[in-house]
């Protein structure tokens, strides 16, 4: 049973060396599976992102960022579920939305979650919901079509937001990691 004892040290030597690197492959896939769920629909980009910080911290807690920043870049992307929603109300509300327009612009935004092909109706499920809250309010089609208009405009600002909060903790994130691993 020697040759049996031997290889489990190996094992054990090789594994723990290679823990940081590991870990590191892991939050990468968590990083990138993350960035791309902030343009999909249905998957919670910045949520994956930030679990991905947490797993990493929770693997290597003493090669890997602070929990103060965690827990900042957990607020972060708490912000960008709120923002998915209000930047489509505020976009709407810019170009004029009425109490109708905003509810539809709302609802269009969570309808447009659930039909296929998701990633097109999460763009247009606004637009038609203020469209459509605009015309049962009673306004006219060239109207409706702005307001619907600006739902969309803010719909895309929230995709930007999103992304750039996501790239925005990953390198906060990167750069205390790599200082950790220094000190």
């Amino acid at each position: 049973m020697d040759w049996w004892s031997s290889f489990i040290t190996q094992a054990g030597d090789w594994w723990g060396a290679s823990q940081p690197i590991l870990a590191l492959l892991v939050l990468g896939s968590f990083f990138m599976v993350g960035l791309i769920g902030c343009i999909l629909p249905i998957v919670p980009g910045p949520a994956i992102v930030w679990a991905g910080m947490v797993i990493h911290k929770l693997w290597v807690p003493d090669s890997s960022a602070n929990w103060w920043l965690i827990l900042v870049a957990g607020v972060f992307v708490g912000i960008t579920f709120l923002l998915d929603y209000i930047l489509a109300l505020l976009g709407a509300k810019k170009f004029g939305a009425s109490r109708l327009g905003g509810i539809g612009a709302l609802v269009g935004g969570f309808i447009g979650f659930l039909i296929p092909p998701f990633f097109l109706w999460l763009l247009i499920g606004p637009f038609m919901g203020a469209l459509a809250g605009e015309l049962i309010n009673g306004e006219n089609l060239q109207r409706a079509s702005r307001v619907g208009w600006g739902s969309f405009l803010g719909t895309i600002a929230a995709y930007v937001s999103k992304l750039t909060i996501c790239f925005l903790i990953i390198g906060f994130f990167m750069v205390n990691v790599l200082f950790s691993s220094f000190s």
